[in-house]
């Protein structure tokens, strides 16, 4: 479990019902108007993906990193939007696809988010994206704008049981 989300890579997936393998991850970019303008702006940019491989990295002094490999859509002729406003990618047009040494294809496991994906009827090529939601949480609508719309759900790590102590 990783942010609230159970991983799986795509390959071991194959063998589910389950989807757990597609990825969106929001990065913080530098970008400009164009190609005269001298003043970037910092901006978001979302990319959605399939992981494909997990990675932990173990260094002395107990530091461990998890990282994703995964296969990016190519957001400039691989991501649309429909008149709903609903997200689609197209996977026939994904990043990184001649495994070079500048490719990036890999991520930090904190920086995922996860999604998955349903096929577009009218064009099988493309697929819908739907957001997932963090398990242990639950989404309580209400009008007052200082409540927070997702409440985290906390569990302590003591055994169930009579809590007086008598077992």
């Amino acid at each position: 479990m990783v942010n609230g989300f159970r991983f799986r890579t795509k390959t071991i997936e194959s063998s589910k019902t389950t989807q757990n393998s597609g990825i969106m991850c929001k990065a913080s970019t530098m970008s400009y108007a164009s190609v005269k303008d001298k003043n970037p702006i910092l901006g978001k940019v979302t990319y959605y993906g399939v992981l494909t491989d997990i990675i932990n990295i173990y260094y002395a002094s107990n530091m461990e990193y998890l990282l994703f490999r995964c296969d990016w859509v190519n957001n400039e002729r691989g991501c649309n939007q429909d008149e709903f406003k609903f997200t689609l990618v197209n996977f026939d047009h994904v990043m990184y696809l001649d495994n070079l040494p500048t490719d990036e294809p890999f991520i930090f496991s904190t920086q995922a988010e996860q999604v998955w994906y349903v096929a577009d009827p009218l064009e099988p090529s493309w697929k819908v994206i739907a957001k997932m939601t963090r398990r242990d949480n639950f989404v309580v609508y209400s009008r007052d704008p200082n409540i927070e719309p997702i409440i985290p759900q906390e569990l302590d790590d003591r055994p169930l049981g009579d809590d007086r102590g008598g077992g």
